[in-house]
């Protein structure tokens, strides 16, 4: 009989929040109890515990048991709770020492014959338990993979509760970043090896798989380099979605930290199974029209807060097929997380701000019909109603997007045509260019053009002479100044991609053209 208290970790929103797991087990007619806002996953898990512990052949107390959670007034949901709970039980009645709990976190869902099951969202709670202070975390299988991937943190690998009991008596030792971890990895990799040891799939796309579209290819190329963002205009069929799902494929991969953060949100809602360990490649999101502005933007229950598609593509690609069909609410949420990459969700009950640096590619016909093209008379639309589909998008978003491209049909001599650059190939471009605008905006809090203030590009980083009488031409014939910053921007990532050192005259023609205009808007 005595008292334990062991740490664990729920996940609430997009981050894990430490728990301290107070085990009392004391005289009186047995019973379980928990107290603190427990769910019902949560409450379930001294079935689960029982179950387990009894399967295992450890015993279980005929005791008046009381698990406290805290902080109290947190609500607690999932089954990450599961092995903190049995372990405390295991302490309380001296079956564990106490003194193995000591700077440990536990964090594992059990089955009834005593095996531990990865969770959902483990990587945010190995991520908060790191931040806390702790130095180990016991972890199953299914999220070593994961969780290993954080830096100075040792990650212990347990796969049924019997180890784990053999573990903290110091009779075994689990596995841990050091040790042999080829047995939980399917492939046998080693995941301390670096960013090739772990299992994420490789792009099912490529450019080389794209025929003709020369002008599409070298504008989604500028895309990637400068993080911009774009939209397509072309009738159906005519290739719009094949480019957009093919520009993941040609962005850099994320950084270690940034790869963290995506997997994380990616893990959390599900999106991403555990065992595919750490999001390295830019992912790709593509919602149907007829989702609501909850599903696009984000949204909360209580205190629990759900990412939204534009979270989900957190340093890669939202893809808005269909773009003029998406509700106006849907759409008009944008245009804030598309300046400053955050989106917060405020509620009655709660508020939380969440990553949304995405690049949002728009695609939609010329019409409703979408023959509205060349001449038109294929065309079956009235005129009102090929302006009511156009102002569908309304002007203050497009104005956020960079580049804006019309794609036309592809002829027949094109799809004859041998097999284009390789994503591999471009990618490279990609990266040279990038590496050019980080040098150039090193110390800055931006390192891309497309998130580059207009201010800054015309002070500190100005074009070649001739450049900028083109640009102050623009302006005269009535452009205004947000549309030719966003020129200026296009034209940097033009240059990076031809290595000069600043914009000319020819790379400001270029971004005009690629600046675009539907509707006949002025740039």
């Amino acid at each position: 009989m005595g008292l334990a208290e062991v740490w664990g970790v729920v996940t609430t929103g997009i981050a894990g929040v430490m728990v301290k797991v107070e085990v009392d087990v004391a005289q009186g007619l047995p019973s379980v109890g928990v107290v603190g806002l427990a769910g019902a996953s949560v409450t379930e898990a001294r079935w689960r515990a029982r179950s387990a512990i009894g399967n295992i052949g450890a015993n279980w107390p005929a005791a008046r048991i009381t698990i406290g959670l805290s902080p109290a007034d947190l609500p607690k949901g999932g089954t990450s709770l599961d092995l903190p709970i049995a372990v405390g039980v295991l302490a309380a009645t001296s079956q564990v020492p106490r003194s193995s709990l000591r700077d440990s976190t536990f964090i594992g869902e059990l089955g009834l014959d005593g095996s531990v099951r990865g969770v959902d969202g483990a990587l945010a709670a190995a991520i908060a338990a790191h931040r806390h202070g702790v130095g180990s975390v016991f972890i199953a299988p299914a999220n070593a993979r994961q969780v290993h991937a954080i830096p100075g943190l040792r990650v212990r690998v347990i796969r049924d509760l019997a180890q784990l009991i053999e573990v903290l008596r110091g009779t075994d030792d689990a596995p841990s970043r050091r040790g042999d971890w080829s047995q939980f990895i399917d492939d046998g990799a080693d995941p301390t090896s670096g960013a090739s040891a772990h299992s994420v799939a490789e792009p099912e796309f490529d450019f080389s798989e794209i025929r003709g579209h020369p002008f599409a290819r070298f504008a989604l190329e500028v895309v990637a380099a400068g993080g911009h963002h774009c939209s397509m205009v072309g009738p159906p069929g005519v290739g719009k979605s094949m480019l957009a799902s093919r520009l993941p494929t040609i962005l850099p991969d994320l950084p270690l930290d940034i790869a963290l953060e995506v997997t994380s949100l990616a893990s959390l809602s599900g999106l991403w199974p555990t065992e595919r360990g750490i999001v390295y490649r830019p992912l790709l999101q593509a919602p149907h029209h007829s989702s609501s502005s909850a599903a696009i933007l984000g949204t909360s229950r209580g205190r629990q807060v759900y990412p939204g598609a534009l979270s989900l593509a957190h340093q890669g690609v939202l893809f808005l097929d269909e773009a003029p069909e998406f509700s106006r609410p849907c759409l008009e949420g944008l245009r804030q997380p598309m300046e400053s990459g955050v989106i917060t969700i405020m509620r009655a009950a709660a508020s939380a701000t969440l990553p949304a640096r995405f690049q949002l590619v728009l695609a939609s016909n010329p019409c409703p019909c979408g023959l509205a093209v060349g001449r038109g008379d294929a065309c079956t639309c009235s005129a009102m109603a090929r302006r009511r589909y156009a102002e569908r998008i309304s002007g203050p978003l497009l104005d956020r997007i960079d580049v804006r491209m019309t794609v036309p049909k592809p002829s027949t001599a094109d799809l004859t045509n041998p097999k284009q650059e390789a994503s591999a190939e471009i990618r490279g471009r990609v990266l040279e260019a990038r590496s050019r605008a980080e040098h150039r905006y090193r110390g800055e809090p931006w390192s891309l053009n497309g998130h580059v203030p207009g201010a800054a590009l015309r002070q500190r980083w100005r074009p070649t002479d001739e450049a900028e009488a083109l640009v102050r031409s623009l302006e005269r014939s009535g452009a205004s100044l947000r549309g030719t910053d966003r020129i200026l921007r296009i034209a940097w990532s033009v240059a990076d991609l031809a290595g000069a050192d600043r914009p000319s005259a020819e790379h400001v023609a270029s971004a005009m053209v690629l600046r675009g205009g539907h509707r006949g808007e002025t740039t």
